[in-house]
């Protein structure tokens, strides 16, 4: 038979008060996000930048330092919804947590990271300085808000390139950007209306009545997703009466 021990009360109570503690404290759910279709670490940084390269794809470099709740957060309110990892697809990706080795701690000084997680797109092909998209704060961004904001990061860039083709009077280059801007955003009023342009140049400068029809019709579809957008507005009356002349 046991022998009761006047000791061994106050230690059962005092652990099963911490038992109780314990099953009402809110766990913390781990991320179980997999990072489907991502590079990891800085081997695959180098497979992911060498195919940005060569295709003027953008690049999105994700650093992060396992565990944290934010990084949790991260994945499971942004990365792992259905439109984001969609948008995300055919983008070469990385992830990178500088904890796993010193190449991957030198690419998080070589980007500027000391807060994680962090978030960066840019286009290396353009030397384009590295935008980072940070969806926490006072007010945290909706998954919509943080896909917009890529997607505006994106097409500003390659919208930039097209301008800078146009300035060189290399219009097809420009249209070739535009395009891929569209690509990343098709419902871009803007990104419409310079194709517009570029073709308004193209037509020109080759006497193509076809490419101005094109031009007219890029000002018409920037309308269509824009009905306020004054440059396109503009810039097709304008075509318009010199096509009547």
């Amino acid at each position: 038979m046991m022998r009761y021990n006047p000791f061994l009360r106050p230690i059962l109570s005092f652990a099963a008060l911490v038992l109780l503690i314990n099953l009402g404290a809110p766990a913390r759910a781990f991320s179980y996000y997999g990072f489907p279709g991502w590079e990891r670490g800085a081997f695959g940084y180098e497979l992911a930048l060498v195919t940005a390269q060569e295709g003027e794809k953008p690049l999105i470099m994700y650093f992060y330092i396992d565990p944290s709740t934010w990084n949790d957060r991260m994945n499971d309110e942004y990365l792992s919804t259905y439109e984001i990892d969609r948008f995300l697809e055919d983008i070469p990706k990385v992830h990178i947590n500088p904890e796993d080795g010193d190449a991957e701690s030198a690419l998080a000084v070589e980007y500027s990271v000391n807060q994680f997680p962090a978030f960066i797109v840019c286009i290396p092909s353009f030397n384009s300085k590295p935008q980072r998209i940070h969806p926490f704060s006072d007010q945290d961004m909706t998954k919509e808000e943080f896909l917009n904001k890529l997607k505006e990061n994106i097409v500003y860039e390659y919208n930039n390139k097209a301008s800078e083709c146009v300035e060189k009077k290399d219009y097809g280059s420009a249209l070739k950007y535009l395009e891929m801007s569209l690509d990343y955003d098709p419902n871009n009023a803007y990104t419409y209306y310079a194709m517009g342009i570029a073709y308004n140049y193209q037509a020109a400068e080759k006497n193509d009545a076809n490419l101005l029809k094109k031009a007219e019709e890029s000002y018409k579809k920037a309308l269509e997703i824009d009905p306020s957008h004054e440059a396109s507005t503009e810039a097709l009356n304008n075509l318009q009466k010199g096509m009547k002349k």
